[in-house]
């Protein structure tokens, strides 16, 4: 159980920085951040396109689809690299997705602590299913379904960010303090403690 619960730490704590970090960057610089990143996936596009035509034309052992695939992926990165609104709803799936399997990690996580009999078990349940709600609306969100400006959206998904960071940390000390108190329960009866898997 040490393990896992290390693991899990390390895993959260990591995922929460990179979230919050993320979550004030996009309130700071909504349009520059989701500009530059849909450039960013224009330029890799158009790279691994032209690096596929060169090395297709050098070839001397040809490929019937190596060709036409290098030149789509030249295509579509200049496409986007010229026109990088076009993605942007990309961006609003992929942190949606993210929030709701970190609101669903969480969800398990307080289920596991109410097996435990961590009393306030109830709180970490809610935080994690406002975490998975706000996943559903950034993705719904990407399909025009709120009218709100792109800067509001945007900064909404920093909050929201920014939240899942915080509330993750959260969860992840309480159970940790639920899974030391079982422990420590356990060794002061002097019950003989084996890990199961």
């Amino acid at each position: 159980m040490k393990e896992f619960m290390r693991a899990v730490k390390i895993d959260v704590i990591v995922t929460s920085v990179v979230c919050i970090v993320m979550g004030v960057v996009l309130i700071l610089f909504p349009t520059q951040v989701v500009t530059v990143a849909c450039q960013a996936v224009g330029v890799i596009l158009a790279i691994l396109g032209g690096v596929r035509l060169v090395s297709t034309l050098l070839s001397k052992v040809k490929s019937g689809i190596d060709f036409p695939l290098g030149l789509l992926l030249l295509i579509v990165g200049v496409w986007i690299l010229l026109h990088p609104a076009s993605i942007e709803s990309l961006i609003f799936i992929g942190v949606g997705v993210t929030l709701f399997f970190h609101g669903i990690k969480g969800i398990q996580m307080a289920w596991e602590s109410q097996k435990s009999g961590y009393g306030s078990w109830i709180v970490l349940m809610l935080l994690s299913l406002l975490n998975a709600v706000f996943g559903v609306v950034c993705v719904i969100d990407c399909f025009g379904v709120f009218t709100v400006t792109a800067t509001i959206a945007l900064t909404l998904v920093g909050l929201a960010l920014i939240y899942d960071g915080i509330s993750s940390i959260f969860i992840l000390s309480r159970v940790r303090k639920a899974a030391k108190d079982i422990i420590q329960d356990m060794e002061a009866l002097d019950v003989p403690y084996e890990e199961t898997r």
